[in-house]
C-alpha cells in the first residue's frame, strides 16, 4: 500500500497565514472605499451648499452711500434696518426677481455710484465674494473703491438674496457674473472694468475674464490655484488623514452632485488665458485653505502667458482677511493696481 505522508505543519500555518493576510488587505480595501466615500460625499456636500453661510445683512444704506438694488424691491431693504445685529441677521432680504437671471437662477445685487460722481460709463469695479460669503461681506472692500469708482455687488446663486441652486466653486459662477457684467452694459453703458474676487470668487473672475473680454483687468484675493489643493488643504487642517485620495473624492463627489467637473475653473488654467490683460493676487501666508504655493502657482502661469501680474503677500493674513489684517497696504495694493490698469487710454 502506498505510504502517506503526514501532513506539513508549515504548509498548513501558510494557508492560515495567506487566508489571514487575503482577508485584512481586503478589509483595508474596504475601509479605505467606505472612507474615502464618506470623505467624499460630506465634502462635496460642504462644496456644492455651504453649512455656515453668512448673516450679514447690511447694504449700502446704512454706510450712508446712494445705490440701486438689481432685481429686487429696493424698499424692501428698509425691513433689514430693524436688525438688532446687521452682521448677523435672521434674514437675508427680499429674494431676486426674474430681471436678472441664468437660466431659473435669479439673481441680485447693488449698483452704486461713486462718491466723485464719475458717470454710468465711468471706472467701475465688479465686487464677486467668496463661498459661504455674499455682497454685504464685500461693503469693507467696496468701502476703500467707493469713493474713485463705480461698483456693483451681487450675491452668487445659492448665496445672499439669489435664488437656491448648487453652488459649483465657479463654474455656474463665472455665469452669474456675466449676467451682472450683461446688466451693467444694458443699464449703465459699459467703461472700463475690473471684477475683484475673492476665493471662489476669484476663480469666477478669472474663469469669466478667460472668455470676457470686456473685463480689462482681474484682483484675485485668497484663490486657490486648483480646487484640489484647495480640499487637500482643507482636510489636512481638519485633522483627516490620506488628503490627497481625499480631495479627489470629493471633486469625484461635486461632480456627481453638480454635473459639473469644478476643477475645469482651476485658476491655474483660466489665467493662461487672459490675452495680456492686468491681474493682481493677493495672498495670506497664514492661509490655511489653500495650497501653500497657489499663489505663487498662479503668479507663474499667468506670467509664463504674457499677462502683466503682481503678488503681494500679507504676512498675518488668513484666508479672505488680508483687507482687514493688512487694512493699509491691501488698500494700497487695490488703489494702485486700479488706478494704473482702468487709466484712461492715452
Amino acid at each position: 500500500m502506498p505510504y502517506e505522508l503526514p501532513p506539513d505543519p508549515s504548509a498548513e500555518r501558510r494557508t492560515r497565514i495567506t487566508r489571514w493576510v487575503s482577508f485584512a488587505f481586503a478589509a483595508v480595501l474596504v475601509a479605505l472605499a467606505a472612507y474615502l466615500g464618506y470623505v467624499g460625499y460630506e465634502g462635496s456636500r460642504q462644496l456644492s451648499d455651504a453649512l455656515t453661510p453668512t448673516a450679514d445683512c447690511r447694504t449700502p444704506a446704512m454706510l450712508g452711500w446712494d445705490y440701486e438694488a438689481i432685481n429686487y424691491d429696493v424698499a424692501a431693504d428698509a425691513q433689514l434696518e430693524t436688525e438688532t445685529d446687521p452682521e448677523a441677521c435672521t434674514r437675508q432680504g427680499e429674494p431676486a426677481g426674474d430681471g436678472v437671471r441664468v437660466g431659473e437662477v435669479r439673481l441680485a445685487g447693488w449698483y452704486i455710484p461713486s462718491a466723485m460722481s464719475s458717470g454710468p460709463t465711468g471706472r467701475t469695479v465688479v465686487v464677486a465674494h467668496g463661498w459661504g460669503s455674499n455682497k454685504s461681506n464685500m461693503l469693507d472692500r467696496a468701502a476703500i473703491l467707493h469713493d474713485a469708482y463705480n461698483l456693483l455687488l451681487f450675491d452668487f446663486r445659492n448665496h445672499g438674496q439669489s435664488a437656491e441652486a448648487a453652488t459649483t466653486q465657479g463654474v455656474r459662477e463665472a455665469r452669474d457674473l456675466r449676467a451682472m457684467i450683461d446688466w451693467l452694459e444694458a443699464e449703465k453703458g459699459l467703461g472700463r472694468i475690473a471684477v475683484l474676487g475673492v476665493s471662489m470668487g476669484g476663480a469666477a473672475a478669472l474663469a469669466e475674464a478667460d472668455r470676457d473680454e470686456r473685463v480689462d483687468a482681474v484682483i484675485a484675493e485668497s484663490t486657490h490655484a486648483t480646487l484640489a489643493h484647495a480640499a487637500q488643504a482643507r482636510l489636512d487642517r481638519s485633522g483627516y488623514p490620506l488628503s490627497l485620495p481625499g480631495s479627489w473624492a470629493i471633486l469625484m463627489g461635486t461632480l456627481m452632485r453638480t454635473g459639473e467637473d469644478v476643477s475645469s475653473v482651476d485658476a491655474i488654467l483660466s489665467v493662461r488665458r487672459l490675452d495680456e490683460r492686468p491681474l493682481l493676487l493677493i495672498h495670506g501666508e497664514e492661509d490655511g485653505s489653500i495650497g501653500p504655493n497657489d499663489a505663487e502657482l498662479i503668479l507663474a502661469a499667468a506670467t509664463d502667458a504674457g499677462s502683466p501680474t503682481e503678488l503681494h503677500v500679507c504676512a498675518a493674513g488668513g484666508h479672505a482677511d488680508s483687507n482687514k489684517v493688512c487694512a493699509r497696504d491691501y488698500a494700497g495694493w487695490v488703489l494702485r493696481f486700479l488706478g494704473r490698469v482702468l487709466a484712461p487710454a492715452g
